[in-house]
């Protein structure tokens, strides 16, 4: 029988299958559901300690430079808490130019009174300038002293009814008032020292340097206004009062600045002081009562 292409037919000595090819699963190649199971009873991941120590919480108190890239004078940025922040690094003045700016400096911390003026002004804190400050005060307060020694109608009264000629009472009050000299810079200096302990104690950082030289911005000015005020009869006891308390506002500031104090151990560190003294003045008057009612029965019999 003949081949014939036109019919189909496959040729002579062909497998009538071969042009198929393998059959194709159309279900593919089933996964295998046992290769690489699961673990059921692997090591779970070890649980978070829920009584690990916490991280350290940042201390608030850390000296920071936030002059890093600003100009000196700039002062602290608006809104934020002047202990959290270190005091600018500048180098003090030569003495003819820190004598020349102070003036400024004084009407600067009295008009504008917070800890961020403090600390722009203590960067230049030098022991030179400390001591022209300070002798300059003792003085105008000793010349301060002795004209309202000569003009107080106390005085004049106990001329003449001492006995004493006015020339040899002029002399003893003004030895009395230029010892002011001497007594101003001693008592300056253990004041000093009992704020700068109290503030160390409390945790401040500053230098003794820099406190003597941020109290005497506002110790001299306040402290001459003080003196002249003294001569007014009545009214001055008055504004004494009140450039006292301001003062005290004033050193609050300072020791912030200086050491980097909140507000209310800044207050702690000026305020025991004053208490201490007070309670101290207290106890002197009440002795000095009983002394004097003492001696009074005594006397009556």
């Amino acid at each position: 029988m003949s081949w014939n292409p036109d019919q189909g037919q496959t040729p002579p000595g062909q497998d009538p299958y071969s042009g198929y090819g393998t059959p194709q699963n159309p279900y593919g190649t089933p996964e295998n559901p046992y290769q690489n199971p699961q673990n059921p009873y692997a090591t779970p991941p070890a649980p978070e300690n829920p009584y690990a120590p916490p991280p350290a919480p940042e201390n608030p108190y850390a000296p920071q430079n936030p002059y890093a890239g600003a100009s000196y004078g700039g002062g602290y940025q608006q809104g934020q808490q002047a202990f959290g922040y270190q005091p600018p690094r500048a180098t003090p003045l030569p003495p003819g130019q820190a004598i020349q700016q102070l003036p400024n400096q004084y009407i600067n911390i009295l008009t504008h009174p917070s800890p961020q003026t403090f600390a722009a002004e203590i960067g230049k804190a030098d022991w030179g300038i400390v001591w022209v400050q300070l002798i300059f005060y003792a003085v105008i307060a000793a010349l301060l002293s002795f004209a309202g020694s000569l003009i107080s109608p106390f005085n004049t009264s106990n001329i003449n009814s001492s006995g004493v000629s006015a020339a040899a009472f002029t002399a003893i009050l003004g030895s009395i008032s230029f010892a002011y000299i001497i007594l101003i810079p001693i008592f300056f200096f253990i004041g000093m020292g009992i704020i700068y302990g109290l503030a160390k104690a409390f945790g401040g950082q500053g230098t003794f340097l820099q406190q003597c030289y941020a109290t005497l911005l506002y110790e001299v000015p306040l402290g001459i206004l003080d003196s002249l005020v003294a001569l007014i009869p009545i009214a001055g006891g008055f504004i004494a009062i009140a450039i006292g308390i301001y003062q005290i506002v004033l050193q609050i500031f300072s020791v912030m600045a200086v050491h980097r104090l909140s507000g209310g151990k800044a207050t702690a560190v000026v305020l025991i002081p004053v208490a201490v003294a007070f309670l101290l003045v207290c106890g002197l008057i009440v002795a000095l009562i009983a002394i004097i009612a003492s001696a009074a029965r005594h006397g009556g019999y």
